[in-house]
């Protein structure tokens, strides 16, 4: 692999989004995905776990196939020549934060996966999870993962118009905001994409019937977000590599 190539590869799968799913931003903060970094260089099979509630699961999708994770493994080895990914969907209806955390811990144990995308925050909003201990729980748990040197990429909640204006469902999204630039962990901002995306062209076409899953496209949307995410990842762990060695 050449680096430089590498590099330009990098920028343009983490900055060149489709027609259909273009917003002025999709995530941040800048954070370096060093785990993957390490496995594309040694040119080894990246497992990436993808742990969250129904929209992991792929519900109002039309077909299992059409799930955001089943999209992400495609969309990464189309936009990195030469990464071989392995998605495990490990997603569960209705599930919160903390039941997710209590799998989490059994699923990296098994599976050692390099990267953990982690859907989070929808369900504990809708339950009126307490802020404080919904905080406590996301920032401990990504301190384990970066303790065992997991990557993560965390997924905040679902864009819907009716929910826009509650305080506490905007509260927790702003707190995975807050802990992530804090942990310096990259954020797909799902909520703030899907609500310039619905602006322009409507919920209906983003929305699967309920009004509040996504449909297909919304889905691919949704992959490309989190497969443009890892990218400009890895891209922040070479340059920061790069950096040093200088």
């Amino acid at each position: 692999m050449q680096p430089a190539l590498q590099v330009a590869t990098l920028s343009r799968a983490a900055s060149e989004f489709s027609s259909d799913c273009k917003v002025s931003r999709a995530y941040g903060p800048r954070a370096p995905l060093a785990s993957l970094r390490r496995a594309l260089k040694e040119n080894r099979l990246i497992k990436v776990l993808a742990i969250g509630s129904s929209s992991t699961v792929g519900v109002g999708a039309s077909s299992p196939a059409s799930a955001y994770p089943v999209r992400l493994e495609s969309d990464l080895e189309a936009f990195i020549p030469g990464l071989d990914v392995r998605v495990m969907n490990r997603g569960i209806s209705g599930e919160t934060g903390k039941a997710a955390v209590e799998r989490l811990r059994l699923e990296v144990a098994e599976n050692k996966p390099d990267l953990v995308v982690w859907q989070v925050g929808t369900n504990d909003a809708l339950a009126r999870i307490d802020e404080a201990e919904f905080t406590y729980l996301l920032r401990s748990t990504l301190d384990w993962l970066g303790e065992n040197r997991i990557d993560v990429v965390l997924i905040d909640p679902q864009y819907v118009e009716r929910l826009a204006q509650d305080d506490h469902y905007t509260g927790i999204v702003e707190v995975i905001s807050e802990v992530a630039m804090q942990e310096r962990v990259l954020v797909v901002n799902r909520f703030n994409a899907m609500a310039d995306l619905a602006k322009r062209n409507g919920n209906a076409a983003y929305l699967a019937r309920d009004e509040f899953h996504l449909n297909d496209l919304g889905y691919r949307c949704m992959a490309e977000y989190v497969a443009r995410a890892i990218a400009a990842g890895i891209l922040q762990a070479e340059t920061e590599a790069t950096a040093q060695q200088r």
